[in-house]
């Protein structure tokens, strides 16, 4: 008689469950569906930006697999830049806090190498914790959570490195042409059905979008829970 060891082995055993039912998301997807690619164009004091990166965005990051969906966030806005004596300066709307925001988020995009999977904790964080004011309490709190180095960011907030990553955020953010934030882009493209569908409820967008097969957070008809 055969034995069956663990939990897995005894379902195999004893309800004929196999390991493919156990775990959706490790089946293998022969199909040749790209991922969703949604671009995130927001400025970091937004309300509105914050609301859908702790209520939507990240909780639908984090529930699917990287074969569905494709994150890439570009913190600027409305900001506007000038360049004096070879350094670029900046205004941004919600005042100088939300340009240290904004530099904070671009800089650790640049330390983790712009891996979605390692900067968007700390993104969602950020947006979750900080009090306007007190950005840098929040980047102490949200490097030590998210294994950031807060000597690295803080390294490049002092020098020129950090305005020059903000910089070319202004430069990506000024070829979308937004009109407003947040700035929603999925597969290139933005519409007011997009953008409206996206904020609405990005799970269910997400999983109607992607054309392979569904992972179980599609399957299971799970919503995203609001973290932050």
């Amino acid at each position: 008689m055969m034995a069956c060891r663990g939990i897995a082995a005894l379902l195999v055993c004893v309800v004929g469950v196999t390991a493919a039912d156990l775990c959706l998301d490790c089946q293998e997807d022969t199909t040749t569906a790209e991922p969703v690619d949604l671009v995130l164009y927001y400025e970091a004091m937004c309300p509105y930006c914050r609301t859908f990166i702790t209520t939507q965005l990240y909780p639908t990051f984090t529930a699917l697999p990287s074969r569905v969906l494709n994150v890439t966030i570009v913190p600027y806005g409305f900001a506007r830049e000038r360049q004096g004596n070879g350094i670029w300066e900046f205004t941004c709307q919600h005042g100088s806090e939300e340009c240290l925001g904004n530099i904070i988020a671009s800089c650790a995009l640049k330390h983790t190498s712009y891996k979605a999977r390692d900067y968007m904790p700390f993104i969602n964080c950020m947006e979750a914790s900080t009090v306007h004011g007190h950005e840098l309490t929040a980047l102490h709190k949200c490097a030590a959570a998210n294994k950031i180095s807060e000597a690295h960011i803080s390294t490049c907030l002092k020098n020129k490195d950090g305005k020059e990553l903000l910089h070319q955020m202004a430069l990506t953010t000024q070829r979308a042409k937004i009109h407003y934030v947040p700035w929603i882009v999925v597969n290139g493209q933005h519409t007011t059905s997009i953008q409206n569908s996206a904020q609405a409820g990005l799970m269910s967008f997400i999983c109607k979008k992607y054309t392979g097969l569904q992972p179980s957070a599609c399957k299971g008809g799970s919503h995203a829970s609001v973290i932050g």
